[in-house]
């Protein structure tokens, strides 16, 4: 897409900036990951990072994502 006026909207986040955003521990954000109630990482070498779309979801689930 070359429309100078395309905006990304969705980038990646670390745990730290997870667990500010969310106001939880590391540990529960991988015991969710584990259970299945909170979405896989994207692994970056040996980081993990999340979608900040993904994280939006959780905050408002019933938000409209619409781009």
């Amino acid at each position: 897409m070359n429309n100078p006026n395309h905006i990304i909207s969705d980038r990646l986040v670390d745990i730290k900036t997870v667990c500010a955003t969310l106001c939880r521990s590391r540990a529960s954000i991988y015991r969710d990951i584990e259970r299945g109630d909170f979405p896989e990482p994207i692994k970056r070498g040996r980081s993990s990072r999340w979608r900040v779309s993904d994280l939006n979801k959780i905050i408002q689930p019933d938000a409209d994502m619409a781009a």
